[in-house]
C-alpha cells in the first residue's frame, strides 16, 4: 500500500491542516526544550525562531509575570527579531507605578479582557497606551496580547498565578487570521513550559534569599536528608550588633527594623561583595563563611579580612552621609579559619542547613573578644598567617587570649579599617 494525498476542494480545511501541523511541530519543540531544562531565554528564542520559520511575521514578543523576590515584583522577557532575547526585572508593579498602570496588560487584567488584537495604525484604543504608541512610531502595525491564568480563578493585578504575552508585527496588513490561529494553538504548551520555568525561578529566588545561593544550590541538588553534608575548610566570619537589647527597648519596632537593615547592609553586604556566603542571621548576629575552594586558603582568608574591613568602612560612610539610624550603630566582627561540617541537622520534620563544628564556636568567641578588647575587628592567628602579606592590612598583634569554652589560648590580631598601612609581617 502506498501513501496518497487526500484531495480536497475545501481551502479552509487545507489552511486548518497547515495550522495544525505547524503548531504541532512548534509544540513538540517547546516540550523538547522544556525537558532539557534550558534557560528561559533559550526557550523563547526557540519558539520565536520556529514561528518565524513557519511564516508568522513576528518582529517582537514579550512575556511578563510576577515573581517572589525580596527586591523585584516582576520579570519580563522580550524577544525581537533583530536583537534576540532581553530579560528585565521590575521593582514596583503596583498602583503607584504609571509605567505599569498605563500598560495594556494592566488594562486587560483589571477589565477582565483575556485577548486583545489591535491594528496599531487604526484602532483608537492604541492611543490609550504609551507602549503601543511607541511601537506604532517604530513601524509596528499589528499587536496581539493574551492574559493566561494558572488555575480556575481569573488573573488579578497582584497574583503570581499567571502571565501575560504579546506578539507584534510590522507587515502592512498586520497579523492574518492564520497567524493568530497558529499563535493561539501554541499558547497552551508555551504557557505550561513558562509556568514550569517561573515556578523554578521562584523556588530558587526564595531559597537564595532566605538561605543564600550556596545552601540553596545544595538543597535543590538533593542534599536534603538529615545528616547529609560534607567537610569543608573555610574562613568563618561572625558579627554582632552592639547594645542591641537597649536599642530594641528604646526604639519603636519600625525604627529598630530600619536600624537592623542598615546594619545588615553594612555587614552582610560586605560579605557578599567579597564573594562570601551569609549562612545565618540570628537576631542581630551574622554568621558567614568563605570556603577555601580548591584548597586555596589564602584567597578565603584574604577575602574574609577584606569583608570585615569593608563592613566597618561601609558603616563609617553611612554615618558621614547622615544615613538614618547609622549614628546609633556599632558592631564587632570576629574572623577565624578551620574545618567545619556543612550540612543538615535537626529533627526528621524540621531541618537546618548550616555549618557545624568547633570552628563555629571559636569564631563566635573571637567576636566576643572584639567587645572585651575594644576592637571593631578581631582575627585569629589561623587567619592572619594564611593571608596575603602584600595587601596592606593594618594588623596589630594582641597576643594570646583565652576564649570561653576553647581549651587552648588563641593569638589574636586587631584589624583596623580605613586606609591600609604596611602589612603585618
Amino acid at each position: 500500500m502506498t501513501d496518497t494525498a487526500i484531495p480536497t476542494d475545501d481551502a479552509s480545511g487545507a489552511i486548518a491542516l497547515d495550522e495544525a501541523c505547524v503548531s504541532g511541530e512548534i509544540a513538540d519543540a517547546i516540550i523538547a526544550s522544556g525537558l532539557t531544562d534550558r534557560p528561559v531565554g533559550d526557550l523563547v528564542e526557540t519558539v520565536m525562531g520556529r514561528l518565524v520559520a513557519a511564516g508568522v511575521p513576528l518582529e517582537r514578543m514579550m512575556v511578563g509575570f510576577r515573581i517572589l523576590h525580596p527586591l523585584f515584583d516582576g520579570m519580563s522577557i522580550t524577544w525581537t527579531k533583530d536583537s534576540g532575547v532581553d530579560v528585565e526585572y521590575f521593582q514596583a508593579l503596583n498602583e503607584g507605578n504609571p509605567e505599569f498602570t498605563l500598560s495594556p496588560f494592566y488594562w486587560m487584567i483589571t477589565q477582565g479582557v483575556e485577548e486583545l488584537p489591535l491594528q496599531l495604525n487604526r484602532d483608537e484604543l492604541v492611543d490609550k497606551f504609551p507602549l503601543l504608541q511607541r511601537l506604532r512610531g517604530e513601524g509596528f502595525t499589528g499587536y496581539f496580547a493574551r492574559v493566561v491564568s494558572f488555575g480556575e480563578k481569573p488573573m488579578t493585578v497582584d497574583t503570581t498565578d499567571g502571565l501575560a504575552l504579546s506578539w507584534s508585527t510590522k507587515t502592512p496588513s498586520g497579523f492574518s487570521e492564520r497567524d493568530i490561529n497558529v499563535m493561539q494553538q501554541i499558547l497552551a504548551p508555551l504557557s505550561l513550559a513558562l509556568r514550569v520555568v517561573i515556578k523554578d525561578q521562584i523556588t530558587k529566588n526564595a531559597l537564595n534569599a532566605f538561605h543564600g545561593p550556596l545552601v540553596g544550590e545544595r538543597i535543590l541538588s538533593g542534599t536534603i536528608k538529615r545528616g547529609d553534608g560534607e567537610r569543608l575548610t573555610a574562613a568563618l566570619w561572625y558579627s554582632d550588633l552592639r547594645n542591641s537589647t537597649g536599642l530594641a527597648d528604646q526604639l519603636p519596632v519600625e525604627a529598630f527594623l530600619d536600624l537592623l537593615n542598615v546594619y545588615f547592609d553594612c555587614a552582610a553586604g560586605a560579605v557578599m561583595e567579597e564573594g562570601g556566603q551569609v549562612l545565618d542571621i540570628v537576631g542581630d548576629a551574622i554568621l558567614a563563611f568563605f570556603p577555601a575552594e580548591a584548597g586555596d586558603e589564602e584567597v578565603a582568608c584574604t577575602a574574609a579580612l577584606r569583608a570585615a574591613a569593608s563592613a566597618q568602612d561601609r558603616l563609617a560612610a553611612a554615618k558621614t552621609k547622615a544615613c538614618p539610624r547609622a549614628a546609633e550603630i556599632a558592631f564587632g566582627v570576629g574572623v577565624h579559619f578551620g574545618d567545619v561540617v556543612f550540612g543538615n541537622a535537626g529533627t526528621r520534620e524540621r531541618l537546618k542547613f548550616g555549618v557545624i563544628g568547633r570552628t563555629v564556636n571559636e569564631v563566635a568567641r573571637t567576636q566576643d573578644m572584639s567587645k572585651l578588647l575594644g576592637q571593631p575587628i578581631v582575627a585569629t592567628d589561623d587567619v592572619v598567617t594564611r593571608t596575603s602579606t602584600g595587601l596592606g592590612f593594618r594588623l596589630h598583634d594582641l597576643g594570646p587570649h583565652d576564649l570561653r569554652g576553647v581549651p587552648t589560648a588563641k593569638r589574636l590580631w586587631a584589624l583596623h579599617a580605613g586606609e591600609p598601612a604596611k602589612a603585618a609581617g
